[in-house]
């Protein structure tokens, strides 16, 4: 039923906790499994605001830090699953709910297994929470983890 799954991360523990679950979908027919990390494109620019209320944007962003990290952790994750299925790892820059989603369509998913959510409560009720986002917009069914 599920052969094609999406699994978003940012690898919190909230999407670790999505990983036993995923591992069961072996035993529902799941054959590939697409891991996805999204840089937000809204947190990898560094900008400041000096004493007199000016807007400082640094020359340079973190995008490629960050995505150096996601390397390491999405490495990880592909030892985990390799013996189970398929793996497509996929790093993108852009706005966590809209690539997950795109993401879903373009690669024709069955199913979107995440994470309750990664970031804290204040964050979450400034920000919103991506897994809401991504159950409400989605025209993919989507299996969601609760944190513990």
């Amino acid at each position: 039923m599920f052969k094609k799954i999406l699994y978003p991360t940012d690898f919190s523990e909230c999407a670790q906790a999505a990983v036993p679950y995923i591992k069961l979908m072996k035993k529902a027919g799941t054959k590939e499994l697409i891991i996805l990390h999204v840089i937000d494109i809204r947190q990898s620019t560094i900008i400041d605001t000096t004493a007199f209320g000016e807007t400082f944007v640094y020359p340079y962003d973190i995008s490629d830090i960050l995505k150096k990290e996601a390397e390491t952790h999405i490495k990880k994750l592909i030892k985990q699953f390799s013996r189970l299925f398929k793996i497509t790892p996929l790093i993108v820059e852009g706005i966590p709910f809209k690539e997950i989603i795109h993401a879903a369509k373009q690669y024709n998913v069955s199913c979107i297994v995440m994470g309750s959510h990664g970031k804290s409560n204040i964050e979450e009720m400034l920000l919103g929470s991506v897994t809401e986002k991504v159950v409400r917009k989605s025209p993919i069914p989507c299996l969601v983890i609760k944190r513990a």
